[in-house]
Parts: structure tokens; C-alpha cells; sequence
């Protein structure tokens, strides 16, 4: 029998369970669990306490000292060691080598150890009373562990044990370990267990007697060098992880687009993969090296680059917005009262449910999530955003006894297409209580400070408070919606000149797809808003899915390419732009932060006569590629260009196309049913936006349109069409563009049936309604009074001076003079200072003239009683700015 390698004074050594990767310069302290069979492990463990008379806990303390002690030869090691409950306290375990005489003397000593050091501490909540559970912490030197709560602690690796409610899981960090290897050390405590129960006379450990120790753990590879494992061992668990599939199943040549992967899911590999090996990574890397091999060969040539860590940004005070919020905010204030950027959530709830549980748990996701306590209001340098103190959220209780669905209904359209003010919050909820086991529940946050990649994790979250269960998910201290705004400006700021040299003439000289097909006898320019659902039937998705795999392209390709032929056969335009949105979050501490990171982005493509769809789905991929690799182009600022080159119309958000590839929204409240319900608001954000989103049950479709432009009939023959045309072009896609639909087909209203549309004339001018209308300046101004030119006269010289140019005619187009949102808002409010009058910033915006900003204020502000002093003292500083400029000429002059 071996002998102990334990020595007298020797001090104890941590044995860890070594990280399968390199640690990452950014710690993300991303949690995943490996569930184990809790039913078996207490039943082992009641039976080895009985058999030693000592506590279960004891007991698996001791088998996972003892598996580590075998993996590192080692008899004796530390272990931070707490209930699941309490603080984690630093413990010396040894681990002797015999059979049953040895094990006794082990065990008994440690229970005497553990009695202590899982006593209940003072204050302590009923739920940590008693050794009922125990949680050993073992992935890092026990040190670090001392008085830091398990479940809060940005630990490695903890394995929980509790018999009593035979339960048992090891946590661990994502970003270090490897599912398969912490399963295996599960796997080696159970027969650590097993060795025990099944012969007492076997060694708990097989060591020499004279073995030296193991050295001292090698730290962690540097950023950019090879990690413990080869490059393509270590991004196999990567992709495993993100593709949430089995590492059996990639192998050096699997591609990561035909295991399911798509343009997010690259984000997300892009971020932890780059981390991970200390070098920059894109979604375009993945897209040109979709295999694994192929993407590890880019890495290993790849030179390093450690992410830098957004900092924090300053406490307290008023931030400028992001750009998305930005993109966000202008299109509020064109269009105010409207609701288009609320984010509506509704619940029939089938059973018992707490009120005041519900209302807490909201304020907790308030107080947990910073974007949530966002408060923006208007200043002279424009937009501002500042935390709101008190984290209590909106929270409405309503009885409608009776099931009053008519008046259930009712309210549920007010709530949500109520606009928010976002200077008072950006959230509200509403409980109904129709019946004793009847409620119904509507969330509604503002798109300013929640995107759609948000709402899951907020949900789920939401549902985990409520339950009340210690291990609702709060991850600590984490990256805040401020911190991320202040980094982006910066980031930006650097990246700004190259993106706009990139984007420029696209986007000024891109021309709106006309879709007068669809249009209304009596179209109009509302924001009233239409919505048409349908459904991608399962076998026609899985043929889109192997053309994707076929052509080294992602499903969203395929759809996208489709909708660029529908396009084409309804409007017969060759040169095709439509918009898509991006998530936005491309750095890895932006993972799980709450907050409104999309942006739009505009894909041009570019048809030709006879073009095969194979070669049509060939500029797709190349486009949509081009377009994640400068995602970052704010929209204002591609709006801007437009306006300032005198483009008509916007076609960037005139159609949108987009593929929703983000968690479900599931509520879960314990002792009710939840179901959602579908809600929409009554106001259209785009023209149309056709937007398609994969669910458990399939592919659901919904397009969204401006119900005063769009034909609601009209829009229901396009979807036909649509789903006709990617059911030819993906079982042939060497079909022809004239190939696409049968012949005559669509037929536009005001067109023969059966002519076909490659023959209609080139796209015409933007819409009625799309773009801004101004006067013929050939027609001249009109004849001004003496007060319409003194506000001109104020007009121009405030523009002037905000826009920095010499003079302002005024006639002159607002963008075109180098104006933009923030600019704009400057404006409005030095006329609200010094004139005392309050223009709504769509104004300026639309009309974009001095002297249609003249004209709205004559007729909207009949007494302007500072107005004449105000253009006395311009005159006045005209003049003395004259004088000086003469006195300076005069001076040169006598001095040559």
C-alpha cells in the first residue's frame, strides 16, 4: 500500500483544474453549468458519510481534493471551501493513500475542519443555515477566494454540491474551460465516490511515496501565442460553444456557416475568438475562412492585438448620446407623438400571480441594468442622457373584472402606442388582473435604450427575479450603456474619415427602389401603419439552407439575393438598395449589455439583364460582407451626406430587409402559464421593412408598411410572389432574372397584364411624400415685409455662426451648408433664447431654408417683441466688423 507523500510543515499547494485556455486580457466572467445527476450524487454521498460517520459535505470536499490530488500527484492541497450560500473560506484538505483505516483519519480530521469553517455566520438568511449544501471553488489559487460569496465571485470553476435537496451542477467560466474536460472531472469525483463505496481496501490514491511534487502550474500563454492545446483544438471550443453544438462534431474541415452559423453568431466567434488568441478578428475573417482550419491558419498568422478594456466613463452629469441613439432620436423628433420606436411585450398569464413580486423583480432588472435608468432630455449642445437615481420602473396594476376583452383590448393599445418622454423613462408595465387565474401583463420599452438582442436576456432575467431564486442571473459589475457611448465616440471619432471615404458616393448617389406597384390609388405620406405575417414553409427553408451550403453563403444571402429579384420584377430597376440593420456590438464586453447598439447599414446591388440567380447570390454575399466590414457608418451621417450633395429621398429607410437571428423571448413566472400574444404599434419606422425571424415552430415572416402609401392587397400578392420566386431560384439557381416568376407576372396596376416588367421605364422620383418639397428657387422669393427680412436677416446670421461659414443666403440648403442634427438643434435653441420662440426641430430639418424657417415662425409666433433690437445689433456689429476690416486694409496699405 502506497505511503502519503504528505511531510510535517510541508506547506499545503493548490492543485487547480488547469484552464483548457489561455485566460483573456478582458475577463468577461461568462458563466455556463454542467448539470449532474443530483439523485445519484446523494445517494453516493449519503452512503460514504454512513459508512465513515462523518457529514455528506465532508465527503465532497474530500473526493474532489482527492481528484485533483491525482491529477497533480499531489497529497495535499488547499480549497476554498463555503456553503452555496455563504462566504468562501480557505481550507487545507489532505489527502492520504490506504484503504479504509486511512480514508478515516482523512475524513474525520476535515469534518472537525469543515464544522468550522461552514458554520452559519451571524445574520446569515435561513437559506445558508445548516451544512445542507456545499460549494468547493478550485479553479484558480485558493487565495483569491477568501470572503468572496460563491455565487458572485468571478470564479472558474464551482462545483455545488447539496444532498439534502439532491441537487448537484459545476459552474465555470466559458471563456477558460472546456464543457467536455469539466464534465470528465465530474465524471473523476463520482469514482473517486465509487472507489470508496465499492472496496474499502482500495487506495483513494495511487502515488509514490518519494514523488515530488508537480511543478508550479505554467501561467497562462501570452496574447497571440498557442494556447495548451493546438489553435484548432482550442476554436473548435469556441465554435462549440456559440453554435451550441457537440465538439464531436467539427472537424478541421467543418465550415461554420453549414453548422448553422450566420452573420451574429460570426460576431459573437469573431469577439471571443479574438480575445481569446490576442489578435484582431472580424465577421469578414470568418466569411473568407469559414473553415476551421482555414479561420485557425488566419489566426496563427494573424499579428497580435490585445482588445483594449472600454473604460469607465465619468460618474454623474449629462452624456451625449451613441450614434445609434442619435439615429433614433432625430427620427423621433421628425416624426413626434408617433410610437414607432417602442418595443411592445404582451402576456396572457394562466394561473396565480404576485403583483407586488412582479413589480420588484422590475425594479431590480431597472436597477441591475443601467440603459434602463437612462433619462434624455435637450440641451443647447444638443441631445443629453443622464442616469435617473432612483431605479423604480413604471408599474401599473389594473382590475377589468369580468374578462372585459373588449376593454383589455383597448388598454392594451394605449399602453403600448403611447409615446414615451424620455426625459421622465424609457419603460412601462401594465398588470391586468381579469380573474382570480387571469392576468394579462404588457412591457414596453423605448428602441433609445433597448435593442432586440437585449429583450430576451431582460425577459429572462425578469422571470428568474420574480422566481426569487439565488441564482437569477447578475454577473456583478458590468460594462454600463455610458461607458459603452463614451468608448464608441472615440472609436469612431478615429474610424469616422475612412468609413466616410468608403460609404460616400454609394450612399449620395444611391436611388430609391420604385415600388409605385404597390402603391394606393390615393397614396399619402402617414406614418398609419400596415402589417401582413406569413410563414416560410420548413421544406423550403431547409433548400435554402443547403444552396447556402453549396455556395459558401448564409441563409440570410439566399433570402436577401430572392428579395433583390423580387425587387427588380416590381420595379425593373437595375441598381437596387435596400437597408438591414447590425447588431452593433463588436467588442466582447458588450456581449450581455443592455442597451440599443443597431445600426442601418445600406447594401447596393447591382443587376443586369439575364443574370442568373447563382450570379445575383455572388453580389449579394459580396455586398452584405462589404457591409459588415463598415458597420459602424452612423445613419445620420449617410443621411446627411445625402441631404448635402441635394439627393432626393432616403433610400437607405425606404425598404428594409432583415433576419432576426436572436434568442426567443420567453417569460417564465412560476405558478403561471405565460403566453405571448402578438402586439404591434400603429405607426410604421420604415417605408416597408420586410423582417423575418426563426422561431421554434419555423420561419415566420412579417412586413411592416406606411398603410397610407402601401395597398394592403397589393402587399399580399407580394409575399406570393416573393415566397414563388425563392422557391424557383433555390432549386435551380441557374435560372434567369426573366425565369424568376412566370411571365406577366407581377403585373403592376397601372400596367398591361402580361407585359413584362423589364420593360417599364427606369425608376422615377421618390415617392409623394418621401422626399422634402422646396420652391422652385427659379420662381424667385416672394416679396418679404420689412418683418419677414429683419427674421431672415437674424436667421441667417445665427446659421452663420453655428455652421461657421461667412454669410447665409436665404434660399440655402441647411445641409448643404454642412448642418446636421446636433447643429440643428444648436439652432433651435439659441431662437428659443434669444427670440423666445420654440421650433420643433422638424422644421429645420425638412424645409431646411432660412426662409422657410421664416415663414413657419411668422405664421406661428404673431409677436416678436425682441426681434428689431436683436437686428439692430447685428447691423451694429456688421458695421464695427467693416469698420476694423477697413482700418486693417488701411494700415497694410500705408505700411507697403
Amino acid at each position: 500500500m502506497s505511503a502519503s507523500p504528505f511531510r510535517p510543515g510541508r506547506p499545503a499547494e493548490h492543485a487547480t483544474l488547469p484552464p483548457d485556455r489561455p485566460r483573456p486580457p478582458v475577463p468577461q466572467f461568462r458563466r455556463a453549468t454542467v448539470s449532474l445527476d443530483g439523485a445519484a450524487f446523494a445517494e453516493c454521498l449519503s452512503e460514504v458519510s454512513a459508512r465513515y460517520g462523518v457529514e455528506p459535505q465532508t465527503v465532497a470536499v474530500a473526493a474532489v481534493a482527492a481528484a485533483l490530488a491525482a491529477r497533480h500527484r499531489r497529497g495535499r492541497t488547499a480549497l476554498a471551501v463555503g456553503t452555496a450560500f455563504g462566504p468562501a473560506r480557505l481550507l487545507d484538505v489532505e489527502v492520504e493513500s490506504g484503504g479504509r483505516a486511512a480514508a478515516t483519519v482523512t475524513l474525520g480530521r476535515l469534518d472537525a475542519e469543515l464544522e468550522t469553517a461552514l458554520d452559519t455566520e451571524p445574520g446569515a438568511g435561513s437559506e445558508s443555515a445548516g451544512r445542507s449544501g456545499v460549494a468547493v471553488l478550485f479553479g484558480r489559487p485558493a487565495e483569491e477566494w477568501r470572503g468572496i460569496a460563491p455565487q458572485l465571485a468571478d470564479r472558474d470553476v464551482v462545483l455545488v454540491l447539496d444532498p439534502d435537496r439532491k441537487e448537484a451542477g459545476c459552474e465555470f467560466d466559458r471563456d477558460l474551460y472546456d464543457p467536455a474536460a469539466v464534465t470528465a472531472f465530474c465524471g473523476d469525483v463520482r469514482q473517486v465516490l465509487a472507489a470508496l463505496l465499492d472496496s474499502p481496501d482500495l487506495p483513494l490514491l495511487d502515488v509514490e511515496a518519494d514523488a515530488d511534487p508537480e511543478p508550479a502550474q505554467a501561467s497562462p500563454a501570452a496574447p497571440g501565442t498557442p494556447g495548451p492545446t493546438t489553435t484548432e483544438g482550442l476554436l473548435t471550443a469556441v465554435w462549440a460553444e456559440v453554435l451550441d453544438v457537440s465538439p464531436a462534431e467539427i472537424d478541421t474541415e467543418s465550415d461554420f456557416f453549414a453548422l448553422g452559423g450566420h452573420s451574429l453568431l460570426a460576431a459573437r466567434v469573431a469577439m471571443r475568438a479574438g480575445t481569446l488568441f490576442g489578435v484582431e478578428l472580424t465577421v469578414e475573417d470568418l466569411f473568407h475562412h469559414p473553415t476551421l482550419a482555414a479561420l485557425a491558419d488566419r489566426i496563427d498568422r494573424a499579428a497580435p492585438s490585445t482588445v483594449r478594456p472600454i473604460p469607465t466613463a465619468p460618474v454623474g452629469g449629462a452624456h451625449p448620446l451613441s450614434s445609434a441613439q442619435t439615429g433614433i432620436w432625430l427620427a423621433e423628433q421628425l416624426n413626434p407623438g408617433a410610437a414607432q420606436y417602442n418595443f411592445p411585450l404582451y402576456w396572457r398569464l394562466r394561473g396565480t400571480v404576485d403583483p407586488d413580486a412582479l413589480r420588484r423583480a422590475l425594479n431590480e432588472l431597472v436597477r441591475r441594468h443601467e440603459a434602463l435608468r437612462l433619462r434624455i432630455t435637450e440641451s443647447d449642445a444638443g441631445p443629453v442622457q443622464s442616469l435617473a437615481p432612483d431605479p423604480a420602473a413604471p408599474f401599473e396594476t389594473v382590475e377589468l373584472p369580468g374578462s372585459d376583452e373588449a376593454a383589455l383590448a383597448a388598454l392594451v393599445d394605449r399602453t403600448v402606442n403611447a409615446p414615451f418622454d424620455l426625459a421622465e423613462n424609457a419603460l412601462r408595465a401594465v398588470l391586468v388582473r381579469l380573474a382570480e387565474d387571469d392576468w394579462a401583463f404588457v412591457l414596453v420599452v423605448h428602441h433609445i435604450v433597448c435593442d432586440q438582442w437585449s429583450l430576451a436576456h431582460l425577459v429572462d432575467e425578469l422571470g428568474a427575479l420574480y422566481a426569487g431564486r439565488a441564482g437569477a442571473p447578475d454577473d456583478g459589475p458590468r460594462t454600463g450603456y455610458l461607458d459603452y457611448a463614451a468608448w464608441h465616440r472615440g472609436v469612431l471619432a478615429e474610424r469616422l474619415p475612412a468609413l466616410q471615404d468608403h460609404w460616400r458616393e454609394g450612399v449620395v448617389t444611391a436611388p430609391e427602389v420604385d415600388l409605385t406597384a404597390l402603391h394606393r390609388s390615393d397614396a399619402g405620406p402617414g406614418l398609419r401603419s400596415g402589417c401582413h405575417r406569413f410563414e416560410i414553409p420548413a421544406g423550403l427553408l431547409g433548400e435554402v439552407e443547403a444552396l447556402g451550403r453549396r455556395s459558401g453563403t448564409t441563409p440570410f444571402m439566399v433570402l436577401y439575393a430572392a428579395f433583390l429579384g423580387l425587387l427588380h420584377r416590381y420595379s425593373g430597376g437595375h441598381d437596387l438598395t435596400v437597408g438591414t440593420s447590425v447588431a452593433g456590438r463588436n467588442h466582447p464586453q458588450l456581449e450581455t449589455t443592455v442597451g440599443s447598439f443597431v445600426n442601418l447599414v445600406q447594401l447596393r446591388t447591382g443587376l443586369a439583364t439575364g443574370l442568373p440567380f447563382r450570379e445575383l447570390l455572388d453580389r449579394a454575399r459580396t455586398t452584405v460582407i462589404d457591409a459588415y466590414a463598415h458597420q459602424d457608418y452612423p445613419l445620420e451621417t449617410a443621411l446627411r451626406e445625402r441631404r448635402a450633395h441635394g439627393a432626393p429621398g432616403s433610400p437607405l429607410t425606404s425598404v428594409i430587409f432583415e433576419l432576426l437571428n436572436v434568442d426567443p423571448v420567453r417569460l417564465v413566472l412560476p405558478g403561471a402559464e405565460a403566453e405571448e400574444v402578438p402586439v404591434r404599434v400603429r405607426s410604421a419606422k420604415f417605408g416597408l421593412m420586410v423582417t423575418l425571424e426563426s422561431t421554434t415552430s419555423g420561419t415566420i415572416g412579417n412586413v411592416e408598411y406606411r398603410a397610407d402609401r402601401y395597398d394592403a392587397a397589393h402587399i399580399a400578392r407580394f409575399v406570393e410572389h416573393y415566397l414563388s420566386l425563392l422557391a424557383a431560384v433555390v432549386r435551380d439557381p441557374e435560372l434567369p432574372a426573366d425565369g424568376w416568376l412566370p411571365v406577366g407576372e407581377p403585373a403592376a396596376p397601372d400596367r398591361t397584364a402580361g407585359a413584362p416588367l423589364d420593360e417599364a421605364p427606369a425608376a422615377g422620383p421618390a415617392p409623394a411624400g418621401e422626399a422634402p418639397t422646396h420652391e422652385d428657387p427659379a420662381a424667385g422669393p416672394a416679396p418679404a415685409s420689412g418683418r419677414r427680412a429683419a427674421l431672415e436677416t437674424v436667421l441667417a446670421d445665427i446659421w452663420a455662426d453655428e455652421l461657421g461659414v461667412e454669410a447665409v443666403g436665404a434660399d440655402q440648403d441647411f445641409f448643404a451648408l454642412g448642418g446636421y442634427s446636433l447643429t440643428a438643434t444648436r439652432i433651435v435653441a439659441r431662437l428659443r433664447r434669444e427670440l423666445s420662440v420654440t421650433v420643433p426641430l422638424r422644421v429645420l430639418l425638412v424645409d431646411g431654408t432660412v426662409a422657410a424657417l421664416a415663414a413657419h415662425i411668422e405664421a406661428h409666433e404673431p409677436d416678436l417683441p425682441g426681434l428689431h433690437r436683436t437686428v439692430r445689433v447685428i447691423r451694429l456689429a456688421r458695421a464695427d466688423e467693416h469698420r476694423q476690416r477697413q482700418t486693417a486694409d488701411q494700415e497694410r496699405g500705408a505700411a507697403s
